[in-house]
């Protein structure tokens, strides 16, 4: 028995040592690239608080929530950050219960703790990626709205929504310049037309989505005539796209090993109690569900399968910015 504990951690030692070699691999280069990318972005810190005025929607609170799940899951309502907030204590305290009452009240705060969190860490891995496909449109995107600019004779709702209409190959961008151009024409003032912009800007979350935003509202509000800056940022965001190009090559084969990961290693244990220590499946069901040991490891792995592919959103997978 004690030959066969043995045997059990040193497979666990080695499959964690795999995972996380996995991650040193697949997070070495994106972290740097990502120190460089905040280095310079303070650069523009400056800049970007003289352009971007108010910002209502990065207020703290259900405000802010409510603004992510509008953008990530179309979910709209003053009150739906407090709804959700409220649905995701509600699931941690199921889980809690059932988890306390069967097994302890150490597994049940694990598991309150886990479950109450996954819905906000999938909110935000859902928002990540419609950022990272949109920003990735984005010379698309600027290049069809600077066209549709000067064919209007420098009439920037004029061109949003031309925009919107004759993009098609950016899906995200159509959708988020569809809904920009509906809320400039209901726009009742500047301030509403303000928040329409903000929002879009907040859709983007890049330096050049701020200097865009920025631009629009010149364009809008002040009447100024943006052509100039327009092309800069095609340029930029030009040079952003051959430079990510290179970059993506190196962490596409990482990103795919990480999604694999997970179901390898739950039919690797399977495989592995049922033919080296001759376990039944009802025996591996039981142990790995029927016990406490088994549930908290199960709900680990799980936890870190999608902290892992949470952290992959935010760093493997970059945003094309400048």
């Amino acid at each position: 028995m004690t030959d066969g504990f043995s045997t059990i951690r040193a497979v666990s030692i080695a499959l964690y040592g795999m995972f996380l070699a996995g991650l040193f691999v697949m997070f070495s280069l994106p972290f740097a690239v990502a120190a460089a990318r905040i280095s310079a972005r303070a650069r523009l810190r400056g800049i970007k608080k003289g352009l971007a005025g108010d910002r209502p929607y990065e207020e703290q609170g259900p405000g802010s929530l409510s603004a992510m799940l509008d953008l990530a899951f179309g979910i709209k309502g003053e009150s739906s950050g407090q709804i959700f907030i409220l649905a995701s204590l509600v699931l941690g305290l199921v889980v809690f219960l059932i988890l306390t009452l069967r097994f302890g009240p150490g597994l049940g705060i694990f598991g309150f703790a886990a479950f109450s969190t996954a819905p906000y860490l999938i909110m935000r891995t859902r928002l990540q990626d419609l950022r990272v496909d949109m920003s990735r449109e984005g010379e698309q995107l600027l290049t069809e709205l600077l066209n549709n600019y000067r064919i209007g004779h420098y009439n920037m709702r004029e061109a949003i929504e031309r925009t919107a209409v004759t993009i098609e190959e950016a899906p995200i961008s159509k959708r988020m310049l569809l809904d920009l151009s509906r809320q400039l024409n209901a726009a009742a003032g500047d301030a509403q037309i303000k928040d329409a912009i903000e929002r879009f800007r907040l859709a983007l979350d890049t330096s050049w989505g701020d200097l865009l935003a920025a631009n629009l509202e010149f364009a809008e509000l002040d009447g100024i005539v943006v052509t100039e800056s327009l092309v800069d940022l095609v340029e930029s965001v030009g040079s952003a796209r051959r430079w990510l190009e290179q970059t993506r090559r190196e962490t596409s084969d990482s990103s795919m090993v990480l999604r694999i990961l997970f179901p390898a290693m739950c039919v690797l244990i399977y495989v592995g109690a049922t033919s080296a220590f001759g376990m039944t499946p009802a025996r591996f069901l039981h142990n790995q569900f029927g016990t406490a040991t088994g549930v908290g490891w199960a709900v680990g792995l799980a936890f870190s399968y999608v902290l892992s592919l949470a952290a992959s959103a935010f760093i493997a997978r970059q945003k094309m910015d400048i």
